[in-house]
């Protein structure tokens, strides 16, 4: 019987302190979130989405920046989950490629820009709590994480895009189709 008793004071105290949490993140964390998605938002409307897809069409032009630049223009301006819809620019060999870059900077993406993918960001919070408690700055760690998390995206992109290649070649699918653009439309 006790051993029922201490399960469930242990059970109640748990969601307890996740409530506390919970409170302490509506004090901090939630208001800044909602004020930098407004914030990101109104930029995307004033630049334009228009000037944003043209820039991504620019950007596709390289693998270098196809799989590192243009992933952070997608989780910095469109979020979760239109990131992934820049990967329509590029041609088909790289799509996969594009699309495990933008998977792999997600959660490096949350460490400095919250916003990118807030259902995510209790990953990042419990990490960053736990180096908070030992009374370090959060700020090189997140950087850090983020310049490791590209490089990693570009490598893995790199293997993925030989893979890709490799199979394609195969099975005779086609690689090196590229996006058509005609005036304002964008079809793959």
């Amino acid at each position: 019987m006790d051993l029922m008793i201490q399960f469930a004071e242990n059970f109640t105290a748990l969601f307890n302190e996740g409530g506390a949490i919970f409170i302490d993140l509506l004090g901090g964390l939630i208001p800044s979130i909602i004020v930098l998605m407004t914030f990101l938002n109104a930029i995307t409307k004033i630049i334009g989405e228009k000037n944003i897809t043209k820039l991504s069409i620019f950007l596709s032009k390289s693998k270098v920046l196809s799989y590192t630049v243009l992933p952070f223009v997608g989780w910095f301006f469109f979020t979760n989950p239109m990131a992934f819809t820049l990967g329509r620019f590029l041609p088909r060999r790289s799509r996969a490629s594009y699309i495990d870059a933008v998977s792999t900077t997600n959660g490096s993406m949350l460490s400095l820009f919250p916003h990118v993918n807030p259902a995510e960001i209790f990953v990042w919070l419990g990490i960053a709590s736990g180096v908070e408690k030992l009374g370090i700055s959060i700020m090189p760690l997140a950087i850090r994480f983020l310049i490791a998390g590209y490089v990693l995206a570009f490598v893995r992109a790199m293997i993925t895009e030989w893979i890709w290649v490799f199979l394609a070649k195969r099975e005779g699918l086609p690689i090196d189709d590229d996006a058509i653009i005609v005036g304002e439309e964008v079809s793959a």
